[in-house]
């Protein structure tokens, strides 16, 4: 039963990770990780 909640939880986690990506497209500029203006723009 545990096996199965972990398995649950990465493929959730894996599937909203995917739509947010499809959403919001790759990062802009992956050689700096922590952008200020990211959460800026999400206000």
């Amino acid at each position: 039963m545990r096996k199965r909640l972990i398995t649950w939880t990465i493929l959730t986690s894996a599937l909203v990770a995917v739509a947010v990506w499809t959403v919001l497209g790759p990062p802009a500029h992956p050689s700096s990780p922590h952008l200020p203006s990211r959460t800026a723009a999400m206000r």
